[in-house]
């Protein structure tokens, strides 16, 4: 169900999975891994990379209720092993959007 609801509420649709669901000081976190087949090498286009560890993201999204939610992700940090080139794997998540006046009111009829 949580990978249904990420995709429809926040817009999360390709490059990840859903991990788990924490509720740490009454937020909501979504924790998301990135999928094995975003591992490609920026530099050469090989899918010949070794993972050397990670870091995580967490990013504030739309409330849920009066629940503050984040999405959590991890970003890999990898090294190709043809060219050698360091990188991190970053699947795009979605956009931030601009509401404008004319936006608002568009929004504001449905």
């Amino acid at each position: 169900m949580s990978q249904s609801l990420l995709y429809h509420a926040f817009g999360v649709r390709e490059g990840y999975d859903y991990v788990r669901t924490e509720y740490p000081a009454g937020a909501v976190e979504f924790h998301l891994a990135v999928r094995a087949d975003q591992f490609v090498c920026p530099d050469c286009g090989s899918r010949h990379v070794i993972r050397k560890g990670a870091r995580e993201r967490a990013l504030q999204t739309v409330p849920i209720g009066f629940k503050t939610v984040f999405l959590v992700t991890e970003v890999p940090k990898c090294e190709c092993k043809d060219c050698g080139a360091k990188f991190e794997v970053a699947p795009p998540l979605p956009r931030r959007m601009c509401t404008t006046r004319t936006n608002w009111r568009t929004m504001r009829r449905r």
